[in-house]
């Protein structure tokens, strides 16, 4: 098994991708909705983050774009099980922001920086933050910016910071087996 998960086969790259997708699939349904602000808190960015983690940039991008791909189908997989729609609406920047997120994930794996549980959390939560900014963006032409921060920041980042904590322990479990 782990000969496989470390070959750059394209199978490999595939089945661990459609593997993540299911992964961000799940997660995605842990969802707590906010009476202040129109973007949940979900398990989504933890599951796009943590791939990245365990398996790299090309698996974890991989995932995402499964992902968002299903999504703009119409399939519901989107959190709340909403599909198309949520690429239009206030947490669409969210949604693109798991891109850069699951690459800077897997950047940082393969960079080394996951050695020890400490840098794997602060790269965790350095690949949230693209999540952050680009959902902000897309939020503030709903919102005005002043109150996307609000919104859309500020509540988030202590759960991002346990999200992260929460899946560098992971990766860093599954890196000493």
């Amino acid at each position: 098994m782990q000969t496989f998960i470390q070959s750059r086969s394209l199978s490999a790259t595939l089945i661990l991708s459609m593997s993540g997708t299911l992964a961000i699939v799940l997660c995605s349904q842990i969802r707590v909705d906010l009476p202040f602000t129109p973007v949940p808190i979900t398990g989504q960015t933890f599951a796009v983050v943590l791939w990245g983690l365990l398996f790299g940039p090309r698996a974890g991008v991989g995932a995402v774009l499964m992902y968002l791909s299903a999504g703009a189908l119409g399939m519901p997989v989107f959190a709340g099980f909403a599909s198309l729609p949520a690429l239009w609406g206030p947490t669409a920047g969210y949604l693109i922001g798991f891109i850069p997120a699951a690459w800077l994930a897997g950047v940082l794996r393969d960079s080394g920086w996951t050695q020890t549980f400490i840098w794997s959390t602060v790269s965790a939560f350095a690949a949230s933050v693209p999540i952050l900014i680009l959902g902000t963006v897309v939020l503030s032409v709903f919102v005005g910016i002043e109150n996307a921060l609000m919104m859309g920041v500020i509540p988030f980042v202590v759960g991002d910071l346990v999200k992260s904590v929460i899946a560098a322990g992971i990766a860093t479990a599954v890196k000493k087996k």
